[in-house]
């Protein structure tokens, strides 16, 4: 009994985690045609979704950042493909374990019935692994002098971290309002499925 629901937990957590490395690579890849700062904006939400979710599938917040862990790793089959920078395929990793922490730390504040708690919760969600992964640039900067463009003025730095994560704040609450009506109840997780997703997501960083 114990293993079968290990085994329906590993699946689980290797589906979002799939499901989140097929976002990044489809919709987060076209969302880099845009202004930098849109990309963040709208991912956020969207990982924040899919971490809510998986919660509510596993009942394990230790879940929702093995979900962002696998979803890394998944952006580290980058490190195979001939010509990719380190910094570009190193920091979305860090950006997305970094997102998997802060909402799994915000959980409590959104599974409240209180709007306000939910709001503040995911601002602070939204701001918090901004402002984290602003210090973690800052570190690479000091260590290896590469300078990101979120860092490159104290302008760019409150844009990133107060305007931006402010406005994908407001997002993620607008996910919290919709997300309980979209359900996953008739889904079967097997580990088939599951592993057929992320060799699906692994492809797909190849290809795009």
């Amino acid at each position: 009994m114990n293993k079968r629901v290990n085994l329906k937990l590993v699946s689980q957590i290797i589906f979002f985690g799939a499901i989140w490395g097929i976002i990044e690579a489809t919709i987060g890849y076209l969302l880099h045609f845009l202004p930098p700062t849109i990309a963040g904006l709208v991912m956020f939400p969207i990982a924040a979704f899919i971490l809510i979710k998986a919660y509510k599938a596993t009942g394990s917040r230790a879940s929702m950042i093995y979900v962002g862990i696998i979803a890394a790793g998944i952006k580290a089959v980058n490190f195979l493909v001939p010509g990719m920078m380190p910094f570009k395929i190193i920091n979305p990793m860090v950006s997305i374990v970094m997102e998997s922490l802060l909402v799994a730390a915000a959980y409590p504040l959104f599974s409240k019935a209180n709007w306000n708690l939910k709001l503040a919760g995911a601002v602070i969600a939204s701001v918090s692994w901004r402002l984290g992964y602003v210090l973690y640039m800052a570190v690479q900067f000091i260590i290896t002098g590469f300078i990101s463009k979120y860092i490159a003025t104290p302008i760019d730095i409150i844009n990133f971290v107060v305007l931006n994560g402010f406005a994908s704040g407001l997002l993620v609450f607008g996910v919290l309002k919709i997300e309980p009506k979209l359900t996953l109840k008739t889904f079967k997780f097997k580990l088939v499925y599951a592993l057929a997703t992320l060799v699906l997501a692994i492809s797909l960083q190849f290809i795009i």
